[in-house]
This record gives C-alpha cells, sequence and structure tokens, in this order.
C-alpha cells in the first residue's frame, strides 16, 4: 500500500525537491502552506515546484496543499488532515543567519506544536523533524550523531538545538534528519539559492582568506539530500533515531575543492588560505565590505567538519552516496556575478 506524507517546509529548498521526488514514485503528498485559503496555498506550492527542473505537468495530481502555519496548534489543520497521513515531516523553519531576526522563538514554537502532533499520532503513523548536522561541529574531524551539541552556535543552530531536545524530553518517537549544507541545483530561484556557495567568489576576490586547505567541507546538492529523504520515509523500519544526510566521509577538502574549480573559475586562482586562525586586515572599504559579509558563514566555512553518513548508508546503500562536487559547482558557481554573492550574502 503505498505511504502519503503530510509535510511543513514545502515551498522551501528541500521540501519542494522532496514533494517532487515523491510524486515521480507515485507517492501523494500535501503540504502545510501558509496562505488565506486552499487555493492560495496551492498556487503557492506549484509555483514552488515549477521552478525546479524535477517538475513534470503531471505530477500536479500527485500533490496537495492545505492553509496553515506551523506556529499554530497542530500546525492550523484539521484532525481529518493530520490522520489522512502514513508520515509527517516537519521540514519548515526560519533560516536567517542575522541577528535579531526572530529565527529562535519560531523554529521554537513551531517544535513545539509539532510535538503535540507527535503526541497524538496513531501506531501506523510515523513522524519525521528535519534539524541540521551543524548542531555538532566540535570536535574537528568525523561527527557522528551520537556526540554531544557542541560548537559555534547562531540563533538558527541554537533553535535547532533545542528543538531536538524539546521533541526528545517529550518522549514521543520521532526520527531526526540532519542534513549538512545544502546546495540549490537544479531551482531557478534567487532566494532559495541563498547558501554558502555564495562565499566562493567572495573569498576569491579578497584572496588571502582564514582557511585551513586541508579542512573539509560537507556539502551535496539539494536533489540528493531530498532524494534520501524520500528513501528515508518510505522505509517501514529504521534502525535509528537520528541520521545525518550528508557526503559525509567523502567531503573534499579546500585544496582540492580549488583546484578542481580552476578550470571553470580561473578567479579562485587568486585564493591563499591562511590558516583558521588568520585575521585578515582588509586595506580597502570595498574589501572591509565583503569580509564583513563573510562574517555570519566563517564559523561554518572554518569548522572542518565531516558529518560521518555511516547510518544513511547502512540504511540506503548508494542512494547515501553524494555526487561529485565537480559534476555540478561549476555550473552553479556560472549562475551569478561577484556583486550578487556580496549582496545575498549581506541578507543572509
Amino acid at each position: 500500500m503505498s505511504k502519503r506524507v503530510l509535510l511543513s517546509g514545502a515551498t522551501g529548498l528541500i521540501g519542494g525537491e522532496l514533494m517532487l521526488l515523491l510524486a515521480a514514485r507515485g507517492v501523494y503528498s500535501t503540504a502545510v502552506v501558509r496562505a488565506a485559503d486552499s487555493n492560495q496555498a496551492r498556487t503557492r506550492l506549484l509555483e514552488r515546484l515549477q521552478k525546479s527542473v524535477l517538475w513534470k505537468p503531471e505530477f500536479a495530481d500527485m500533490v496537495s496543499a492545505e492553509a496553515g502555519d506551523v506556529i499554530e496548534p497542530n500546525f492550523g489543520l484539521s484532525t481529518a488532515v493530520l490522520q489522512s497521513a502514513d508520515v509527517i515531516l516537519h521540514s519548515a523553519a526560519s533560516t536567517s543567519f542575522k541577528p535579531g531576526a526572530g529565527v529562535y522563538p519560531i523554529n521554537i514554537k513551531a517544535a513545539e506544536n509539532f510535538s503535540a502532533i507527535l503526541k497524538n499520532l496513531t501506531p501506523s503513523q510515523r513522524g519525521f523533524f528535519v534539524g541540521t548536522a551543524a548542531v555538532t561541529t566540535e570536535p574537528r574531524g568525523v561527527i557522528t550523531e551520537d556526540m554531544p551539541f557542541a560548537g559555534y552556535a547562531n540563533d538558527y543552530i541554537r533553535s535547532k538545538r533545542d528543538a531536538e531536545t524539546l521533541l526528545r524530553a517529550s518522549g514521543n518517537p520521532f526520527v531526526s534528519l540532519r542534513p549538512g549544507i545544502v546546495l540549490s541545483r537544479g531551482i531557478d530561484d534567487a532566494k532559495l539559492s541563498r547558501n554558502m556557495l555564495w562565499s566562493i567568489p567572495v573569498m576569491a576576490e579578497l584572496g588571502d582568506v582564514p582557511l585551513d586547505p586541508m579542512a573539509k567541507l560537507d556539502f551535496a546538492p539539494v536533489d540528493f539530500i531530498a532524494s534520501a529523504f524520500a528513501e528515508m520515509l518510505l522505509k517501514d523500519k529504521l534502525a535509528h533515531d537520528c541520521y545525518h544526510v550528508s557526503t559525509g566521509e567523502d567531503s573534499m577538502t579546500f585544496k582540492v575543492l580549488a583546484d578542481e574549480l580552476t578550470a571553470t573559475m580561473p578567479g579562485i586562482g587568486k585564493l591563499v588560505m591562511r590558516g583558521r586562525d588568520f585575521v585578515p586586515t582588509p586595506k580597502f572599504a570595498r574589501q572591509r565590505w565583503m569580509f564583513d559579509a563573510l562574517q555570519p558563514y566563517l564559523p561554518f566555512l572554518t569548522a572542518d567538519a565531516v558529518f560521518s553518513n555511516a547510518r544513511l548508508r547502512a540504511e540506503i546503500g548508494a542512494a547515501a552516496i553524494a555526487p561529485a562536487p565537480i559534476s555540478y559547482l561549476g555550473e552553479l558557481l556560472g549562475t551569478f556575478s561577484l556583486s550578487d554573492a556580496v549582496r545575498q550574502m549581506y541578507t543572509p
């Protein structure tokens, strides 16, 4: 019997791609969309889905939308809608890195409401929460899911740590899926494309930067992340209640990454990696401007954390192997200019 999935966050980066991949497998899914009514909710959903290269017109019959809001009790949904799903995934989140953006209270309120939904699930229903692998970025090296939260935390990371803690404390069973850095391959939308990828041309322009050339960066394209999510949601049983969805031990060092990008991005040859403890002293206003734009991202870029995906590989096998960055990074970097990068990084 085919499962039916209910999810929040479908107008965002991962959720929209997940709905399309589920549709491709013949799985019906319903999105919780912030809107005045169901018609507006469906319009917003389809606008997001149609921005993806995965979109096919026939998928319109496989997706539906309900007006709701994750900061409302039961996400603003009726009991009938909640009971109609075999799997409920809470993916929606405020993801801004900007201080004072109100990220923490929004994400915690949504987690509290999801906890109440989990409490009322029937034995045949399953709940999934989308966290972030960045809840643990220390010690340097390979991070496993059972390590305690540690490392740098902005309001977004704190909200993800505390949301998981809150949900575990409730005693209601759920599975946490923690993606690493997610890149927006295949989506025609500048806002959804905003991520740490913008930092590469900015750092190349700056020249001397606080990076360790032998440090690794764990990132993957959104279609890989969403595909792994689909595999996990549709499995009948899982061995664990928390999984990194990441490139894991196959992550590249910054040196290898820079070498691979030289052919498609010649400007990266100006990049000089001085080590994570290096403190740049920008000489010109333009350099100061670009370095300031990097600040919200540097703690993650310098963490040298690899999020082990051994658990994920044990569950879904080859579907847990991320594509090689060289197969898509050059194309993604070619879609925006340096000025685009700096502007987007100033609104993280």
